[in-house]
């Protein structure tokens, strides 16, 4: 009874923690809707306060310290509300400032498009609001594939194109102090020390005036309303690409000193049907010139932080995200900023090019200092906020100077980021990260995550032509790699249990033999198994081939899970969406099968039942299969084992399917080909064992690597134990 519960509170363990990878072991963030923030308004401090902040800032501009929005302790809101109470003694002192719109229009502009054009790529609408932008449309990226599959027909002619609430954007989520903020929109402006707000609305009309073509402008007055200087925002679109062009010119005659301050790349949507919260801050950092005299390679693969380490870093107070205290030790220097989600980024680098014409990859001036900041909690949780400060620009009297910012809105897809630039000389493929959240991070293999993509890609684009068949390919080449080791390893526990079994009466004689010395007992038993080519150990040459897929297992569920390049795409080529364009059976392998869509969803605890996935289901009918016909023991079997086994055998067909009902198709696809392949293969190698001697030592003695090198430390461990013994009579 006792082994029965403890094989039961085994199986339970390792379900939980199964559980926990699927679904992420780090706090997620739910995705708000702009404008569905619940925190109070009262407005206090904000790390990029460092170069002040005028009462108008202070009273309309959305700012919150990261200690209240994570409801941190005591101690630390009254050492915020200190430093507030610093900042408005600070701020109170300085020159009442104010931006005020130049000539033009208001409201919202259009950058980009037409979407339905086949060079488009996305479309830009653009808020007077910080100069801001209210959201990025993709052109050729949808919400759903029915939406992608209904516009693959309507560019060929049969049919309309979805309208544009089904395109994928990127946009705005959370709040700060109930305000939505736009995308990349300007906070304020630091006109000779004087912190200028350029964020909020001035009796109820707009800072920054529409003045065509994508511009933006204001223009910043003393308290005598003089106007001191104009500032000007212009967007441009290319591609994947936009280009921010910001300009400062001085109206009155004298020099001035400009730091822009702006929103920077903040926390992206946490993508409908996610198991888990991937999201990601980027970091592409140049190395010292010492350790790289050429600055020609862009690191990222040591400087991304996942979003809960983030959180960790603001909840301490830590407010800089870059620079840190490292980049600085190691006297690295900027080159991009980014922030993903599961399949796409939004990414800010410099936007210039040499004389060259390759881009430039340091991000200075427009990037100095990058520092992270709490939204409004939204379900007990908040949303993360980055402001960046630019560096300090010099103005000549009469004159005008620029900066250019570039900007990435696109899909994480490794042949954008490889071979379009400047995403590819700025080494932005490092956004692609194959790790899974939470607590299995350190587990995934991201190098050989990498190699598999690339593999699975060549099967798609040369071999089979559809993501698919390429999974099963991949399925089956895996099997075959691990087929001699599979096969060795079976004979090895079948040789085993064999050679136990007819063993028992001996091992049964030594016991009552030597029942008053386990030293003795044991010692003959090692005796035993050498005069008979056995190894104790054996058996262990059995997991070998678990403990190699585990790798490659931990690293194709991120693959399959993270690859942008099998989102929405159907399966078997979309056979079932030819049957009726309504069908959504394995047309998207980043999703469930749905095989039969629900009217209603039910919460069921482990997941949402949305739908009858038919995937999940034949896996644990596979698992039934492999449970029922694996091979018997050959040596009797206990009453507890026999019940430890009947639970197993009930719980791998249901807990498996459970805990994956909800995974992406192409991932139960995967499992379920390699247990249906696993099945007939041990079948035949069972019936390959039933002719052979299984009496009759192996090669090696049946060692093999793992059992023969538990069997030298085994035995080291007696020899010791005797020796001790010895010593102690």
């Amino acid at each position: 009874m006792k082994r029965t519960i403890v094989t039961f509170v085994v199986v339970a363990i390792a379900t939980a923690l199964v559980f926990a990878i699927i679904t992420g072991g780090g706090r997620q963030q739910p995705t708000a809707d702009p404008g569905a923030g619940t925190a109070a308004t009262t407005t206090t401090a904000q790390p990029v306060a460092a170069e002040g902040a005028n009462a108008d800032q202070a009273a309309a501009g959305p700012a919150t310290t990261p200690a209240q929005a994570a409801g941190a302790s005591a101690p630390a809101q009254a050492a915020a509300a200190n430093d507030a109470a610093q900042v408005a003694s600070a701020a109170a002192k300085q020159p009442a400032w104010q931006a005020k719109p130049a000539a033009g229009g208001s409201g919202s502009m259009i950058v980009g498009g037409p979407l339905t054009s086949a060079d488009a790529r996305i479309q830009l609408q653009l808020t007077a609001r910080g100069a801001g932008i209210e959201r990025v449309l993709f052109a050729q990226q949808w919400k759903t594939a029915k939406a992608r599959l209904s516009a693959e027909r309507a560019s060929a002619g049969k049919g309309e194109f979805p309208s544009d609430d089904e395109r994928y954007r990127l946009e705005p989520i959370g709040t700060l102090v109930g305000q939505s903020v736009p995308l990349l929109a300007v906070h304020s402006l630091v006109v000779d020390g004087v912190s200028v707000n350029t964020f909020a609305v001035a009796g109820g009309a707009p800072i920054w005036a529409a003045v065509g073509d994508g511009a933006f402008e204001t223009v910043v007055h003393d308290e005598a309303g003089k106007a001191l200087v104009k500032a000007r925002r212009e967007f441009a679109v290319s591609g994947h690409e936009l280009r921010i062009t910001q300009t400062v010119e001085s109206l009155d005659g004298r020099p001035h000193a400009v730091r822009w301050l702006y929103y920077g790349p903040g926390d992206l949507t946490l993508d409908a049907g996610s198991l888990m919260d991937i999201r990601r801050f980027m970091i592409g950092a140049l190395l010292s010139e010492k350790r790289d005299p050429g600055q020609s390679i862009v690191l990222s693969n040591d400087t991304s932080m996942v979003r809960s380490s983030v959180v960790s870093q603001l909840e301490a107070g830590a407010w800089d995200l870059w620079p840190t205290a490292t980049s600085t030790a190691d006297q690295r220097t900027l080159s991009w900023f980014g922030t993903t989600n599961r399949y796409f980024a939004l990414a800010i680098h410099s936007g210039t090019v040499n004389e060259k014409g390759s881009p430039v990859l340091r991000v200075a001036p427009a990037v100095e200092r990058i520092q992270g900041q709490f939204g409004d909690p939204v379900l007990g949780a908040p949303t993360i906020f980055t402001v960046v400060t630019s560096a300090e620009q010099q103005i000549a009297p009469g004159a005008a100077a620029s900066m250019r910012l570039g900007v990435y809105a696109g899909p994480l897809e490794r042949r954008v980021l490889l071979d379009e630039q400047p995403m590819s000389t700025l080494g932005m493929i490092g956004m692609i990260v194959y790790e899974m959240g939470g607590c299995c991070t350190f587990c995934t293999f991201s190098w050989l995550a990498n190699g598999l993509v690339v593999f699975l890609g060549l099967l798609h684009d040369w071999v089979v032509f559809d993501w698919g068949l390429a999974i099963i390919a991949l399925t089956i080449l895996v099997r075959l790699a691990l087929h001699p080791l599979t096969r060795s390893s079976q004979v090895s526990i079948a040789r085993f249990s064999k050679q136990m079994a007819s063993l028992k009466p001996e091992l049964d004689a030594l016991q009552k033999r030597f029942a008053g010395d386990k030293a003795r007992m044991q010692q003959e038993q090692m005796r035993l198994y050498r005069e008979k080519g056995m190894n104790p150990m054996g058996c262990l040459g059995g997991l070998a081939p678990m403990v190699l897929q585990m790798p490659i297992w931990m690293a194709l569920y991120a693959v399959l899970y993270i690859a942008f390049e099998l989102r929405q795409q159907p399966a078997f080529f979309g056979v079932f969406q030819a049957i009726s364009p309504e069908w959504a059976f394995l047309g998207d392998l980043s999703a469930p099968d749905q095989f039969i869509a629900l009217p209603i969803s039910m919460n069921l605890y482990l997941f949402t039942l949305e739908s009858i996935n038919l995937v999940p289901l034949l896996m644990g009918v596979v698992f039934w299969l492999q449970q029922k016909y694996s091979a018997p023991p050959t040596t009797a079997l206990t009453p507890e084992q026999e019940q430890q086994q009947k639970i197993m055998k009930v719980m791998m067909p249901i807990m498996f399917p459970l805990m994956l009902y909800n995974a992406p198709s192409g991932l139960t696809l995967y499992i379920a080909t390699s247990t249906f392949i696993g099945f007939l293969e041990s079948k035949r190698i069972r019936a390959q064992i039933e002719t052979m001697d299984l009496l009759k030592p192996g090669k090696g003695g049946g060692k093999g690597l793992f059992g023969g090198a538990f069997a030298r430390a085994l035995e080291q461990a007696q020899a010791k134990a005797q020796a001790k013994q010895r010593g102690g009579r």
